[in-house]
């Protein structure tokens, strides 16, 4: 479930296209009457209301086509725009789109697509804004229909994880768009695309580009990437950028998160106290995160940046927590990085003002309101909401779960089913298992081959005939979500195959992988979608090159170390997130955001297993198959 006060992503993502699809499509709507009194006239501005849309809809039927549809086109687009979207559709889907000519169905797929997509429908709007037809009409369309037009098929290219297809359509829309808010809107979505990629992927396709445009975009993108330098270096870096680019897009119209850079560094606190385990129980997690923490700040030093005071507090000792938080304070500390013991977090949220900013490393069961704390861990809870959000932008809408049944994996299937359900998904089927499980029986019964295989025994004995039998798996399932450390999935993924799943796609949490790279071993789980952390990927980043050279941490604590550097370069963004919630700060860990109750929320990359090997994945996934259900039975034969 998504926390209090949090926006939605796809909820932004529909208003965005809400705005950009249906602002302009009443003025481009409005037409001549074919003859006096066909058409009412209309006003696009405060003067529209939903009973003059409601006249135009009746006085429509009047009309012969086309002017029936491009009335009902016009209806339908005021009628959004007033919040009334149910009759807008009731309007739109009597319209006959063949029947249009290219012009009408390129405002049509506007207004249509917008309503689809605010009710998640984005494969249907894709296919109407995506169409064929308009490849070669593109040149004949005014800009008041292109522009809203492409806006939309990049923001859902880019939604359905097709990083590619937006970024090209991004580019044809800054070749229509003229004005200051049009060429900043696009530039916020050029950088939203780029720095989803991999630093790795970014200086490769910087290289390579033969578009100037292009290849200033990917420098740029680097350096909004790059999860090692503090605020005083990126703002060194950027003015760099705009000396090697003075006639770039972005140097004259920055992306929002690079104009609030200038105000952060100013508001930098000097002193930092970081308060961690380094003895007791969870002393080794403490040890890995302080000295991710660390290496960030030293990174951050090396390259000459203004750096903070930082001094160390263990609260693994018998000392109490709030002795050593004073402590902390009295020491001069402008900001507390810490705790990371989830009752230590709870003691904070029970206490009524904190004296400085503090980000707590865990998550307490609430969030908090007020600007003095923000809780920031690695929770499974995002990776799981976010698979059910990715999966159902992918068409899925029937789950099976199957979860470990460690903590950590029903806390994964609980936040996964109860953002599956939110959204409208079903979960067909959830099974749990634990180590000794024997995954032959799991996945079989799960997948209710048994009963198959009984109902063919029944036809067997009742025809008395020898037959041809090919058991079948349950119908009601589209899709697969899988809580396993990389030893389980391993035998998991084979099962599925076997089991005749092997077309039902696999998604999972980070966890599936080991960080490891081994192709031999990690065969057994190609084709596993997961959200990966971006950790994986960033092979050139100093600060992780330094921590894996001192101290090169086993893949259970390499996620410690990124949430440590992490910590380090997000706590003085924390004013940027808080007052721009849609900005995102982009670390090891993931992308960064911040709900209104002061919870961090990481929304991680995508990558698939492909020859045994972790690789990103930026381009659409393949669409989803029909199912197969019952029992086939060749020669004497049934299906059912």
């Amino acid at each position: 479930m998504t926390a209090p006060g949090a926006s939605h992503p796809v909820s932004k993502i529909t208003a965005r296209i809400a705005a950009s699809a249906l602002a302009l499509a009443l003025a481009a709507c409005q037409t001549q009457a074919p003859r006096p009194g066909a058409q009412l006239p209309v006003d696009s501005g405060a003067s529209a209301n939903r009973s003059a849309a409601v006249q135009l809809l009746h006085s429509a039927e009047t009309l012969p086509a086309p002017e029936r549809d491009r009335q009902r086109l016009q209806a339908a687009a005021i009628l959004y725009e007033l919040g009334d979207k149910e009759t807008a559709k009731e309007a739109v889907v009597n319209i006959a789109p063949e029947q249009l000519d290219d012009p009408l169905y390129a405002q049509y797929a506007r207004v249509y697509g917008g309503l689809l997509a605010a009710e998640d429908e984005f494969f249907r709007a894709l296919d109407l804004v995506a169409a064929p037809r308009l490849d070669q009409v593109w040149t004949q369309l005014p800009q008041a229909t292109a522009l809203p037009l492409r806006d939309l098929r990049a923001d859902l290219w880019g939604l359905l994880g097709d990083l590619d297809s937006a970024i090209a359509e991004r580019r044809q829309i800054a070749a229509l768009a003229r004005s200051d808010e049009a060429i900043a809107d696009n530039n916020d979505g050029f950088w939203q695309l780029l720095t989803q990629l991999p630093s790795s992927e970014l200086q490769l396709r910087a290289d390579e580009s033969s578009d100037p445009q292009m290849r200033g975009w990917y420098q740029l993108a680097l350096l909004g990437r790059d999860t090692q330098t503090d605020i005083s270096s990126q703002l060194t870096a950027l003015s760099r950028w705009r000396q090697q680019w003075p006639g770039h897009s972005a140097s004259s119209h920055p992306p929002q998160a690079l104009r609030l850079l200038e105000q952060l560094a100013s508001q930098r606190a000097d002193r930092i106290a970081l308060l961690l385990p380094l003895s007791g129980p969870l002393g080794s997690a403490g040890r890995a995160i302080r000295d991710g923490f660390m290496a960030a700040h030293y990174t951050a030093l090396t390259a000459g940046a203004p750096t903070p005071q930082i001094e160390i507090f263990d609260t693994g000792t018998e000392q109490p927590f709030e002795e050593i938080y004073q402590a902390a304070v009295d020491a001069g500390a402008q900001a507390i990085v810490g705790p990371l013991d989830k009752r230590k977090v709870a003691n904070l949220l029970a206490t009524e003002k904190l004296p400085v900013p503090t980000l707590a490393l865990n998550y307490g069961d609430e969030g908090r309101l007020t600007d003095d704390l923000v809780q920031f861990g690695l929770a499974i809870e995002d990776e799981a909401r976010q698979v059910a959000q990715h999966a159902y932008r992918q068409g899925h809408r029937q789950a099976m779960i199957l979860a470990a049944e460690a903590s950590w994996g029903q806390r994964g299937a609980e936040a996964f089913q109860e953002e599956w359900q939110r959204l409208g998904g079903t979960v067909s089927i959830s099974r749990n298992y634990r180590n000794g499980s024997n995954f032959s029986q799991l996945v079989s019964d799960a997948l209710l081959i048994p009963d198959s295989k009984a109902r063919e025994a029944a036809l067997r004995r009742r025809l008395a005939a020898p037959l041809e039998f090919t058991p079948r798996r349950r119908g009601d399932v589209d899709m697969i979500f899988l809580t396993a450390q990389p030893q389980q999935a391993r035998q998991i993924n084979p099962m599925l195959t076997f089991f005749y799943a092997g077309d039902l796609p696999v998604y999972a949490t980070s966890q599936v992988f080991d960080g490891n790279i081994n192709p031999q071993r990690d065969r057994d789980i190609n084709g596993i979608r997961f959200t990966a952390l971006p950790w994986l990927f960033e092979r050139d980043n100093q600060t992780k090159r330094s921590i894996e050279k001192q101290a090169s941490p086993a893949p259970a604590f390499a996620r410690l170390y990124a949430l440590g550097a992490d910590a380090f370069r997000l706590y003085p963004r924390i004013p940027m997130l808080r007052q721009f919630p849609g900005q995102r700060v982009h670390g090891l860990t993931g992308a960064l955001s911040l709900t209104a109750d002061g919870r961090i929320v990481r929304e991680q990359m995508w990558a698939r297993i492909d020859k045994g090997a972790p690789v990103p994945v930026t381009t659409v996934v393949e669409p989803v198959l029909p199912q197969a259900g019952g029992v086939e039975l060749t020669g004497n034969s049934e299906t059912f």
